[in-house]
């Protein structure tokens, strides 16, 4: 039997060398300025950098990172799955007098042309650390940027982009570049490995494929993730369904990605934190993920946090009355997914 599932999935980071395009300006009086910056390994990455309109001396910015897969810098999979969740963020943003830059990860197809092309090479491409570099470099970039105070940048994540945030800002505690805080939407409270296996488990519920016929699933992932942790490959012969969840060109980034404890890098950063978690999100568990990052929270010395769950929003902050029948997709982000974002960021950067 074959399955179609859906995966969380994690990536992201990096170092700068830059150069802007034309801006624009538009109908929301923000400015939209195209811009190219050098992530990891010199790779560059194109984005949008969004100034509000109005502002008079340098303004505070956020960098947007985007979700699993493919995902370009407005939160989209196109033609399958337009979400525009990190463009309308942009958007609110740009109202309320914050800067943002968000770009299309080195994942996006719109980069494919260039990828490498020899069979091992993608394998280190598109590793864990050149999708951190990558996002280090952003947020690098938008320091640097002359209309932006560089001492209230923030970092804004979404699912995969969460984590990486999330290590990011471990990563620069106590350095200078370190983000003024973090805003953690739809993020995984435990290792991939734990995430994977219960959206497979209720993937397969869902088409009513339960106890001895779940169990060869259940039991070729819990083998494809024990080995690709162990030794960074996959076994052959997965079930279909499951093979699509280990290409050989993402092996590397999964060594990673399966293990990593997002509670325990989130302990490592004493700034202020932002937890936003959807009430019908189906990838990500309001009662086994956003409690462990509450408690990782909790038990910081140093750091304030909020952490609210939304009613009837999507993996997508999307409005859902079925998680179960609604893909959660489309429309715009639930109002007070923006207005929570807008009062947090109005107490934390008192700008």
């Amino acid at each position: 039997m074959k399955l179609k599932l859906s995966v969380l999935l994690i990536i992201t980071l990096a170092l700068i060398a830059a150069r802007t395009s034309h801006a624009q300006t538009t109908a929301n009086k923000s400015t939209e300025r195209e811009i190219t910056f050098a992530g990891a390994g010199g790779w560059q990455l194109h984005g949008t950098l969004v100034l509000p309109a109005g502002k008079k001396g340098k303004v505070p910015g956020a960098l947007l990172l985007s979700g699993s897969g493919p995902t370009d810098r407005n939160g989209n999979q196109p033609p399958q799955m337009v979400t525009d969740l990190l463009k309308q963020i942009a958007e609110r943003l740009a109202a309320d007098g914050y800067a943002s830059l968000r770009f299309d990860k080195r994942a996006t197809h719109v980069y494919m042309s260039s990828w490498p092309k020899e069979v091992a090479a993608p394998n280190e491409f598109f590793s864990w650390d050149n999708f951190l570099g990558d996002a280090r470099a952003g947020l690098a970039f938008l320091q640097s940027q002359p209309e932006i105070n560089s001492k209230h940048t923030l970092i804004a994540g979404h699912s995969e982009g969460s984590i990486i945030a999330m290590q990011v800002a471990h990563d620069l505690e106590g350095k200078a570049g370190a983000p003024a805080g973090l805003i953690l939407l739809s993020a995984p409270g435990r290792p991939l490995g734990a995430v994977l296996t219960e959206q497979i488990d209720a993937n397969l519920k869902r088409r009513n494929i339960t106890g001895d016929a779940a169990k060869p699933y259940q039991d070729n992932l819990q083998l494809a993730i024990n080995q690709v942790i162990k030794d960074g490959t996959a076994p052959p012969n997965l079930l279909p369904g499951l093979a699509a969840l280990f290409p050989p060109s993402a092996l590397k980034l999964l060594r990673v990605e399966l293990a990593l404890d997002p509670p325990k890098v989130l302990s490592g950063y004493s700034g202020p934190v932002l937890v936003i978690q959807g009430e019908k999100d189906i990838q990500v568990s309001e009662i086994n993920d956003f409690p462990l990052l509450q408690s990782a929270l909790k038990q910081r010395q140093n750091g304030t946090y909020k952490a609210v769950i939304v009613v009837s929003a999507s993996h997508n902050l999307k409005k859902v009355d079925n998680e179960n029948t609604e893909f959660g997709f489309g429309g715009p982000v639930v109002p007070h997914v923006l207005d929570t974002i807008s009062d947090w960021l109005k107490q934390t950067l008192k700008h």
